[in-house]
């Protein structure tokens, strides 16, 4: 049985591709495909790790200043 909550990089890609518009050439795909596998790795391992709430210092927005 397949596990629905399972992160496809490929089947993300084509959706991402139709919902942002952004074309990504065929020859691209696999590249962008291994990326986003790896960022999904990162993620869980990041969502795996025990962290005390009190203890996150959470960093400021980035905000550009006008010249």
């Amino acid at each position: 049985m397949p596990d629905e909550n399972r992160f496809d990089p490929q089947v993300y890609l084509e959706l991402m591709q139709t919902v942002t518009r952004i074309p990504i050439r065929e020859e691209w795909k696999a590249g962008i495909a291994q990326h986003l596998a790896t960022a999904a790795k990162m993620a869980e391992i990041a969502d795996a790790a025990e962290i005390d709430p009190n203890t996150i210092d959470l960093a400021n927005v980035f905000q550009v200043k006008s010249p």
